[in-house]
């Protein structure tokens, strides 16, 4: 299970950490970062001023979610997640990307590593609040 929540959480800090028409964190912030893999797995992220973010994620099929939270960064025009795994849990390796999306309502797509460690396409959008 454990393996499995890693794998959640990296999946969670690569679609945080998406591709850019603008190095701004602006649109994030009080609103929700949605991800959608293929098998039907939902990521929500929420993303602080304070370089924090949390959410959840909820694994295909599943009626549990798994709490998401860490810390961010801007690198230039990536966004650098780092995910804490909670007591005991650690911390998953950080995870950078091109920074996409600048406006509430802006929808692309991103390649994010699966839980497998291969590529996955998944849909991601800024929705508003939260």
């Amino acid at each position: 299970m454990r393996i499995g929540r890693l794998g959640f959480m990296a999946a969670a800090a690569c679609m945080a950490a998406l591709p850019a028409f603008a190095a701004s964190m602006e649109p994030r912030f009080g609103n929700t970062m949605l991800g959608t893999r293929p098998d039907g797995t939902v990521m929500k992220l929420y993303y602080n001023a304070d370089h924090t973010f949390s959410g959840e994620i909820t694994p295909a099929g599943s009626p549990v979610s798994f709490e998401a939270k860490g810390t961010w960064k801007l690198d230039g025009d990536k966004l650098c997640v780092l995910s804490d795994l909670g007591p005991g849990g650690g911390k998953a390796p950080e995870s950078c990307a091109m920074l996409k999306g600048d406006h509430v309502g802006d929808k692309w797509e991103t390649t994010v590593q699966g839980v497998d460690g291969k590529p996955v396409v998944q849909k991601v959008e800024i929705v508003k609040g939260r």
